[in-house]
């Protein structure tokens, strides 16, 4: 039987899971510019992942920067492997509040149980599942517990960090196995589609009634019955802006690249009274390296089942009923994030942080083309009620590491003058991004979610997201992209 053809520009997160649910009614074929299939093994455990942010050069890992208003340059990554992001994140798996999630279920005419479906089709909690990604919990140490036994006293309970809608504490998930983390490449069983990897599509090609026919790239031309767009924000928005630009384009009139939002990271930075075992100390000790190596792969639960982050909390800091911001604990203190200030830790005293991120900010920016080159701005802390979080945000993060019994590790909050008399100029000195885009496309596409005044060409990626449902988009992208594939399968099948 010859089965319709479709191909997916982008083998990221949401291309291979879309790839994986097509393949078995359509000939699939994913092009995607990145370089190479995979990393080598070292790198597949999940603390170990950090050391290539930190390479001044990876071949696996393409870095940008964004400006800032105030003339700072911080660091953007992109992944240069099969799997995008989902391969090389932070492994934080965050299924986000169902309240957030509804009114993106109705805008595509999904139910919460499709939501549910997809996500119990795709993960597994614990046990390790063929075709799913596992997601375990952090193991804690004694900072972890003294931090939730803190947040209790304020009256914060314990609750799941993954799903929980009201202000909680607990581990965070994160999506790793036993030695090695997991990714959208571990839900891939018999693989039946075609890759292509180290080509870049320049332009989606139409027939003269405006269907997509297929895609030209720097190398070939192919041909196709449909063509799906998860490129991510920076691609799918930096493609379909190229194609605006030829005048006889079939979507001049579409606002491609507005409105996108990235999450702003923050750390307060600690260090200890005694001895952590944090990531600084590690790094500085070739025996302690040696030694959490050896009790990881003896199946003990340590800091490298993750990146870094442990436990979590969730928090109404501006108490208008709704959960604004998440803090993290982090087993290492930086300067910079991921080494941009050239070195991977500033420090090896005992040191850990608090990562600070507005779940749902306000602030918008855009993607363009200025002078030729791609523009990406997410204005940053543009709204003053942005601002205003973070700064109730630091402050609450002071009194909690004076409270016990944390504080009874606290020897110095590290800046704590200038966070406490200018915390303005602290946020804007200190901040980074979280790598978190969304939108740009969210307003250009139907609720079949193809591309208006076009037939044939689809979108789905982070592009799409109107919002943020969660306070890390890995899972929100995953499971969009598996309703979407079983959608198109129902349409088009």
């Amino acid at each position: 039987m010859n089965q319709k053809k479709v191909i997916i520009i982008g083998g990221g997160t949401a291309g291979i899971v879309i790839a994986n649910r097509l393949q078995e009614k359509f000939a699939v074929t994913v092009i995607d510019k990145s370089e190479y299939k995979a990393y080598p093994l070292l790198y597949r455990v999940p603390l170990m992942i950090g050391i290539l942010f930190r390479r001044k050069n990876s071949e696996y890992i393409h870095k940008t920067e964004f400006d800032l208003a105030n003339g700072r340059k911080i660091p953007f990554y992109q992944s240069n492997l099969l799997g995008g992001a989902s391969v090389m994140n932070g492994a934080v798996h965050v299924f986000g509040f169902l309240s957030k999630w509804v009114p993106i279920l109705k805008r595509f005419g999904f139910e919460v149980s499709d939501l549910n479906e997809s996500h119990e089709l795709l993960y597994s909690e614990n046990k390790v599942v063929n075709n799913k990604i596992t997601i375990k919990k952090a193991p804690l140490n004694y900072i972890d517990n003294s931090f939730l036994e803190t947040l209790k006293g304020r009256g914060v309970p314990l609750d799941n960090m993954s799903v929980s809608e009201k202000e909680a504490c607990g581990p965070i998930y994160n999506t790793v196995r036993t030695f090695f983390r997991t990714s959208v490449l571990s839900v891939l069983g018999k693989k039946k589609f075609k890759t292509i990897l180290n080509e870049k599509v320049e332009r989606i090609l139409f027939d003269e009634n405006g269907n997509a026919k297929g895609v030209k790239t720097n190398r070939s031309t192919y041909d196709s019955d449909f063509v799906i767009l998860s490129a991510g924000v920076m691609g799918s928005c930096s493609l379909l802006l190229q194609q605006q630009l030829d005048p006889n384009s079939l979507i001049t009139d579409l606002k491609i690249g507005k409105e996108i939002q990235d999450h702003t990271n923050l750390r307060v930075n600690v260090f200890a009274n005694h001895p952590l075992n944090s990531l600084n100390e590690v790094y500085a000790s070739f025996w302690k390296k040696m030694f959490l190596g050896i009790k990881h792969f003896l199946g003990i639960p340590t800091v490298m089942r993750g990146t870094g982050a442990t436990s979590a909390a969730y928090l109404d800091l501006d108490k208008d009923g709704e959960i604004d911001t998440r803090i993290q604990i982090l087993q290492f203190s930086e300067s910079g994030r991921h080494g941009s200030k050239g070195s991977v830790f500033n420090t090896s005293e005992p040191s850990f942080s608090i990562s600070i991120n507005a779940i749902h900010p306000l602030s918008k920016g855009y993607v363009s083309f200025q002078d030729g080159k791609l523009k990406v701005d997410p204005k940053f802390l543009s709204t003053e009620s942005d601002v205003t979080l973070l700064k109730l945000a630091i402050k609450y993060c002071i009194e909690l590491l004076k409270s016990p019994p944390i504080r009874n590790h606290v020897k110095e909050i590290d800046q704590l003058d200038l966070m406490e008399k200018d915390p303005d100029k602290y946020i804007q000195d200190t901040m980074y991004s979280g790598h978190h885009l969304i939108g740009g496309l969210q307003n250009s596409i139907t609720s079949d979610f193809e591309l208006k005044d076009c037939k044939g060409l689809y979108v789905c990626d982070a592009s799409v997201f109107d919002r943020f449902v969660a306070s890390n988009i890995h899972s929100s992208v995953v499971l969009l992209a598996d309703m979407f594939a079983k959608k198109f399968i129902n349409k088009q099948g």
